[in-house]
């Protein structure tokens, strides 16, 4: 009764209230557990506080009535540690105080990358100075042929660089600094986790996902260019003399992000009747440096699970494996999926085109099951476009997309490797006018048996008022109750 009476209240309103009699709310959660993504400018701008606690409490109080079960939010790396050492999380307390109190949960996303520049971002948050400018001096942000540099995140290759200034100022690691970064924010959550935080996603890259900066919007990139190779910084060719003994990435690859992928000498597909082995993704130094590329950003992705996992030794955390996950989120690049050369994942570090049994999405499966033996805890496989069908292209023929093709791929490669797969949806929808996309994601989560592949979890962009009006709740409220 409390509950009914709280929300009704929340909504205001005789119009309102009978309009809520109506409907199926409240609900509880499904067996696929439903989170909604903060607004990305949820913190104050010192990171201590929230924004407008009383609009976050209003809007949280209205959402657990539609049965979901809790929210997810960044925690900016150049927000919340502006000094090397010195943390801001007054904010992520606040947060979880109010989702205590609420009975709602928090999957919390160590954001080691930018925001802004990138598709749906509403707020600028540059990486921590004190990291960035270092980065530049040396050469260790992800840089394309041309010269042009992201500024999305550090460069894999600064991972073991001893550069970074620490609370003494002595260096570190790009690796321990993300290591006391989550020790320092599982040490502030203190009781909450495992309780209130259930979930710590592990960021890996621009967008927090395991890939490298190939397509960004802010240099010029439109879909369905197939992107760049961002593997010109200092440190990368270091890794990549060391390592194969080139001295470059081969000049066959992308010079332009907004090819396609027949424009490109690296890329393009065997003509009719000839021997497939014999195109420039499958032999000499395309295949090699490829390998190489997708190689490198697998051993980032462990890296960065073993640095999440000795964070949570130093801060003396130990919540049983039920009570806390780790996460990893895969990018859904479904353009040119249907090409043979994969172009688009290969930009990004995805290898699914170099010979019949390379699968990107199979090796980073067996990444997060041999991490979750490690860290004593499921890493679940998180990936986007789960609202998407094939028919989603719209009208261009050229961009050879196909989501439900490269879904029933990831479904595969985690059942293969008993990894749990979550998902989200690529874009913004109107929850009250958009039922294809939540028809969409149920005949994802659906296609799943009730053993060891279910789908653990689907997470929604972005909690909003849009999102709590009582339409929109009642459309979300039937999407949980099904699921």
């Amino acid at each position: 009764m409390a509950c009914c009476f709280n929300f009704f209240n929340a909504l205001g309103g005789k119009q309102q209230q009978q309009e809520v009699k109506k409907s199926i709310l409240p609900v509880s959660p499904g067996k696929c557990l439903v989170f909604v993504m903060l607004q990305l400018d949820w913190l104050s701008d010192d990171g201590q506080s929230l924004r407008n606690k009383a609009d976050m409490r209003r809007q949280l109080t209205l959402l657990k009535t539609a049965g979901v079960r809790g929210v997810m939010g960044d925690i900016w790396w150049g927000l919340c540690e502006p000094q090397p050492g010195k943390y801001h999380f007054g904010g992520v307390l606040e947060l979880c105080d109010l989702l205590q109190e609420l009975g709602l949960q928090l999957q919390a996303v160590m954001s080691f990358h930018q925001c802004g520049g990138n598709v749906g971002d509403t707020a600028t948050y540059p990486l921590p100075a004190w990291a960035l400018d270092v980065a530049k001096e040396k050469g260790l942000l992800y840089t394309s042929r041309a010269g042009a540099v992201s500024e999305d995140c550090l460069s894999l290759s600064a991972d073991k660089e001893v550069i970074f200034p620490s609370t003494n100022g002595g260096p570190r690691t790009a690796l321990q600094c993300y290591q006391d970064y989550m020790a320092a924010f599982v040490g502030a959550t203190g009781s909450h986790m495992g309780t209130t935080v259930c979930e710590l996603q592990i960021g890996m890259g621009p967008c927090g996902e395991l890939r490298y900066p190939s397509y960004q919007m802010s240099s010029g990139w439109n879909w369905p260019g197939v992107g760049l190779v961002m593997a010109h910084d200092s440190g990368m060719l270091r890794m990549l003399k060391a390592e194969t003994g080139m001295d470059e990435p081969p000049a066959a690859l992308p010079e332009e992000q907004n090819a396609l992928p027949d424009d490109i000498p690296c890329f393009r597909a065997a003509e009719p009747g000839a021997d497939a082995s014999s195109t420039g993704f499958r032999s000499g130094p395309c295949k090699v440096f490829l390998e190489w590329y997708s190689s490198a950003l697998m051993r980032h992705g462990r890296d960065m699970l073993t640095q999440a996992t000795l964070a949570l030794h130093r801060a003396r955390c130990s919540p049983s494996v039920s009570g806390l996950t780790f996460s990893v989120k895969v990018s859904g690049l479904h353009w040119h999926v249907t090409h043979p050369s994969r172009a688009t994942e290969a930009c990004a570090g995805y290898n699914c085109c170099t010979s019949d049994s390379a699968d990107a999405y199979c090796s980073i499966a067996k990444l997060l099951a041999d991490s979750a033996k490690v860290a004593k805890r499921p890493v679940i496989f998180n990936f986007t476009c789960m609202e998407m069908t094939n028919n989603s292209s719209g009208g261009v023929p050229t961009a050879l997309s196909a989501p439900e093709d490269l879904i029933a791929q990831v479904r595969r490669a985690c059942i293969n490797h008993n990894v749990p797969l979550a998902g989200e949806n690529a874009l913004e929808f109107d929850l009250a006018t958009s039922g294809w996309a939540f028809d969409q994601m149920e005949k994802q989560i659906r296609s799943y048996s009730p053993g060891r592949d279910a789908m653990h979890g689907i997470t929604l962009l972005r909690l909003g008022d849009g999102f709590v009006k009582p339409d929109s709740l009642e459309a979300l409220g039937h999407f949980v109750s099904r699921n």
